[in-house]
């Protein structure tokens, strides 16, 4: 008989009924093997993120922690692998660990959600419009007060102000570089599969119609009138399809 250590990995049939056997009984000796055989997932990201050693264990115990998550809340059978299902909760716990560990003040958490929200909104409202947002148009699109969405964009101010221009000493013999040349940036292939995988595990869970409007809305950009023209329904319709699907994408994918 051989050992723990020689066994060879599990195949997602195994561990389907490992996931199983651990949502009926929520052994914790079945939640331990689930995490074990996964933990290649966190190291696999932290050593993307984290190229400081006191940074990379922080990422290493919130990247676990996400896995943990992962385990818990997962549910074979909805259709979605768990190895997409953990990397989109995974990458959810790091984006928010470098959005809490950039603010040099202590900011609420509220605040810090809204200025995400109004972000997005400004963003969609660019698209939809043709003209940058007034801050009443974003107030009424996500339905807070003006007063709220100054709030947020004020909170931004609680950003570190370090110029990108400071000089950083370089070791002996070397000469000094500024801060801007010393700064890497997001790995965007990550941001791209974290786009990919979110979307890959919640469209499949829509019905037709949702998909229909939500990929020809915001993957083809037609506007509501002409896929209302396409599917042979009113404009409030689609109105009404689209902001159920959002609403159901929102639900399905929420870390």
């Amino acid at each position: 008989m051989r050992n723990k250590t020689s066994q060879s990995p599990p195949s997602k049939a195994e561990v389907t009924d490992l996931f199983r056997d651990f949502n009926q009984s929520r052994e914790q000796a079945l939640r331990d093997r689930l995490i074990e055989i996964h933990m290649n997932l966190p190291h696999f990201f932290t050593n993307r993120f984290g190229r400081k050693l006191e940074q990379h264990e922080d990422l290493l115990q919130v990247a676990t922690l996400g896995l943990i998550n992962a385990v818990d809340r997962f549910d074979p059978e909805r259709g979605v692998e768990f190895t997409t299902f953990a990397t989109v909760t995974i990458l959810g716990e790091i984006k928010r660990y470098f959005r809490d560990k950039t603010w040099s003040v202590k900011v609420p958490r509220r605040i810090k959600d809204l200025n995400i929200v109004v972000n997005q909104a400004i963003e969609q409202l660019n698209k939809e419009l043709d003209h940058s947002p007034t801050y009443e148009e974003v107030a009424q699109h996500i339905g807070c007060s003006v007063e709220d969405i100054l709030e947020s964009r004020e909170a931004v101010m609680s950003y570190h102000p370090v110029s990108l221009d400071k000089e950083i000493e370089g070791g002996a013999g070397d000469s000094s570089s500024t801060l801007i040349e010393m700064i890497g940036g997001m790995d965007r292939s990550i941001e791209q599969l974290s786009d990919h995988l979110s979307l890959q595990s919640g469209l499949k869970q829509l019905k037709k119609d949702e998909k229909f409007v939500i990929y020809n809305r915001y993957f083809r950009n037609l506007s509501q009138a002409e896929i209302a023209k396409s599917m042979k329904i009113s404009q409030m319709q689609v109105s009404r399809i689209q902001a159920t699907a959002l609403d159901k994408l929102k639900r399905i994918l929420e870390l």
